[in-house]
């Protein structure tokens, strides 16, 4: 057991930040998306495996057998906290099979890097890159899908708490090589403990209050050519004993009369002139064709019409026309890939997904069953 006053600090640290972890894997099973429930249950809860490890290391209070164990289990939180960003960043609602990949391959290394001799080193640096690569990959979707985002609680979060566990992992790797070319400094276990209560901390203050808006399910979108019911926010006037009132609330009233009036120039953009039609349409060129602040119709877009990024709104209408399309006898020969080109995708491939995800078949196949329903039933004889 390590002792001294540094020893017992790292160990202090490394207790804390195992309970502070179990209490947040605890709090996301309060999520309602599924995919963010249970990607933020693993990973907290086997980052806190990752944090009794790290205080096993320095006390040696488990056998031996069980610290094995433990090992693989703790290298497998990467890959869920890149499930995890996939689910409350990307959006995520399905995980298709390969995805679990990431955590597997993981703890897969791991258990090999338990019981491989001459080549430990090699399956050790493997397993880091790995690691290394996930935690990169994550930050890359934060960071892509930021201007995106129409969701404003969860970017406030991309940045300090994300980025900082990323950055963590990463620097976490860098030490692992060169704990395996050399030496690791004295300071070490303690900048690491220190370091690791410090994100737990800012996890702590983001994810233990749970806000709806931030995990909570997307709400319904309304039809995409019907935006006026979404905007029946407050009302000039209130109902008493059966006759119309003032409701007296002036300044809300204001809000939904502007709130109306956006709505109206957006939904005259979008399908009257079908600027979605538009490849790389943005929400900044959009906000400043509409004349409304980029905030605001961030949130009016998140807030009326329900949509959590701005790609799910704008596939929202290329994806109704490109139905519109294949269910068109006259345009039966017209191939699926002019459809997507001619609706703003830049390649076939994200079309395909985004088609799939919405309507749950292939292009393809809608347009097959579509045409089913167009041709003629023949005569009974």
């Amino acid at each position: 057991m390590t002792g001294g006053p540094t020893g017992y600090f790292t160990q202090l640290l490394l207790g804390l930040c195992v309970g502070g972890l179990l209490t947040m894997a605890a709090a996301m099973l309060r999520a309602p998306r599924r995919t963010v429930r249970w990607s933020g249950f693993f990973f907290f809860a086997t980052s806190a495996v990752f944090a009794l490890k790290l205080w096993c290391d320095q006390t040696q209070a488990l056998p031996h057998e069980v610290r094995m164990i433990i090992g693989p289990i703790a290298m497998s939180s990467v890959g869920w906290f890149w499930l995890m960003v996939m689910a409350l960043f990307a959006d995520c609602d399905e995980y298709r099979p390969a995805m679990f990949l990431a955590p597997l391959s993981l703890l897969v290394f791991a258990l090999a890097h338990n019981m491989s001799g001459v080549f430990m080193p090699v399956i050790w640096v493997g397993s880091t890159l790995l690691q290394a690569g996930f935690a990169i990959a994550a930050l890359v979707v934060v960071l892509r899908s930021w201007k995106g985002d129409l969701v404003e609680t969860r970017r406030r979060v991309r940045g300090p708490f994300m980025v900082a566990v990323a950055l963590y992992i990463l620097s976490l790797n860098g030490f692992d090589i060169w704990e395996m070319l050399g030496d690791t400094p004295g300071w070490y276990p303690m900048f690491n403990a220190a370091m690791l209560t410090l994100c737990v901390m800012a996890g702590a203050m983001t994810f233990l209050e749970a806000r709806g808006e931030m995990f909570g399910e997307a709400a319904e979108p309304a039809p995409v050519r019907q935006p006026e019911p979404a905007v029946l926010a407050v009302a000039p006037v209130a109902v008493a004993n059966g006759h119309a009132v003032a409701n007296g609330n002036v300044e809300a009233f204001a809000i939904d009369r502007a709130a109306k009036a956006d709505l109206d120039r957006l939904e005259c953009l979008m399908s009257r002139d079908e600027v979605w039609k538009e490849e790389g349409l943005t929400i900044a060129s959009l906000a400043l064709r509409a004349g409304i602040p980029e905030t605001q119709l961030r949130r009016l877009i998140n807030d009326c019409l329900g949509y959590r990024n701005f790609p799910s709104y704008v596939n929202a209408h290329r994806i109704a026309a490109a139905k519109s399309r294949l269910a068109n006898p006259t345009e039966a020969r017209v191939s699926i890939s002019t459809i997507a080109y001619d609706i703003g995708f830049a390649s076939l491939g994200p079309f395909n997904r985004a088609f799939k995800e919405e309507a749950g078949v292939s292009p393809s196949e809608w347009r097959r069953k579509a045409l089913d329903l167009h041709s003629p039933i023949p005569e009974e004889v």
